[in-house]
């Protein structure tokens, strides 16, 4: 008889999942259910459908001819609320029934917004969605300021992106430098001048005090004391991994839903993917990550004898013409041997640790970034 293998969230690694399922079983029936209405896009394009250089559909990674080859049925813009994980079967929401043999949580992530005064104002935005992203655009042309909080990857690409239909972009970031968990300091300083030379405005080393209004954003008070006036206030101060559903189940939890080698979670039949799962003590929350463990993940609800290794963090951002590249142990505090070149706009450092590269930061020239990623996942010597 054909298994019945559920996958709740239709993002990266439940996508990823459900092609795995089918290449191990030919037979098997596959449910993908998808909360949002768009099928399976690319978040890593939401800065450019911000900026008004891309249209929605442009997107879309799969088309729904990929589902029907696949035999996979879709179902979009629908929230699981319940899982019996006694009696093996999800809820939809329209109340019928499916009795699984595999349940797959690829429920993703959200955006956090720290509990500053005012986070509840109106113009107080974060992007995660598509339909976030389009809130965000239309926002940033009735005019105004825009201060950005988090100067991280998606904070510097989404400041970047409404820069080009707003007059006025500052960026609050409360490390000393920006993208301070993918590059260190000199990397930091470089890039910031770089987007200072493209009009964006930085303060660095400070923190949101409050956000001040009455009906809508005025300003944004700093812990240094300055005041910033802002008619649109974008929040990436990162993500909080989806574990409700897995809660509910009786899944083990701890920052993420806690999976084995196998992306099992502690109860049977039950596995978790993406930005909702913690491997190792660890959530990653980045592409390559999500990919692998809903691969991973599918293969082994199927019956297949896979295990995921981890992830090596590496990071790619482009932005207003600036390659940047990282990868493994950067070592931010220079506690290991470096080669470090720097000027004409670029900066280099390879990190090495007994005699093997572990860590690479690439600013400005970023050609080589492939071979440099192989190396340290390979863990070969000099």
């Amino acid at each position: 008889m054909a298994k019945t293998y559920v996958i709740v969230g239709a993002g990266l690694a439940g996508v990823e999942a459900a092609g795995a399922i089918r290449k191990e079983d030919a037979e098997a029936r596959i449910v993908l259910i998808g909360e949002e209405s768009t099928p399976f896009y690319t978040r890593l394009r939401l800065p450019e459908l911000v900026a008004g250089k891309i249209p929605r559909e442009k997107l879309v990674l799969k088309k729904p001819q990929w589902y029907e080859d696949r035999q996979i049925e879709l179902h979009l813009g629908q929230r699981i609320e319940k899982v019996n994980s006694n009696d093996r079967q999800i809820t939809l929401p329209n109340g019928e029934t499916i009795t699984y043999d595999g349940l797959l949580l690829a429920t993703g992530a959200r955006c956090f917004i720290p509990p500053f005064e005012g986070s509840q104002l109106d113009g107080v935005i974060a992007v995660r969605t598509v339909e976030d992203a389009l809130s965000l655009r239309e926002r940033c042309q009735q005019g105004g300021p825009v201060v950005v909080v988090g100067g991280g990857l998606l904070g510097l690409e989404m400041a970047a992106a409404v820069a080009d239909i707003a007059k006025e972009v500052t960026v609050v970031e409360i490390a000393p430098w920006l993208l301070v968990r993918q590059v260190d300091k000199a990397g930091g300083e470089l890039i910031q001048s770089f987007l200072e030379a493209k009009g964006l405005q930085f303060h660095t080393g400070t923190s949101v005090e409050s956000i001040n209004g009455e009906n809508g954003v005025r300003s944004v008070k700093l812990n240094n004391g300055k005041e910033l006036e802002a008619a649109v206030v974008l929040v990436s101060a990162g993500i909080r991994s989806n574990i409700s559903l897995a809660q509910a189940a009786g899944c083990e939890t701890g920052r993420g839903i806690v999976v084995n080698d196998k992306m099992a979670t502690s109860v049977a039949g039950i596995y978790a993917a993406g930005d909702c799962a913690e491997h190792a003590g660890r959530v990653y929350g980045i592409w390559p990550a999500a990919e692998a463990q809903g691969r991973i993940a599918g293969a082994s609800m199927a019956g297949g004898e896979v295990n995921y290794e981890g992830t090596v963090p590496s990071n790619r951002l482009k932005v207003t013409g600036i390659d940047v590249f990282s990868a493994g142990d950067f070592d931010p505090e220079d506690k290991l041997q470096s080669e470090i070149t720097k000027g004409n706009g670029i900066y280099r450092k390879m990190v090495r640790k007994d005699g093997r590269l572990v860590g690479a930061i690439l600013v400005g020239d970023v050609r080589d970034q492939r071979a440099v990623a192989r190396e340290i996942a390979e863990g070969r010597g000099s």
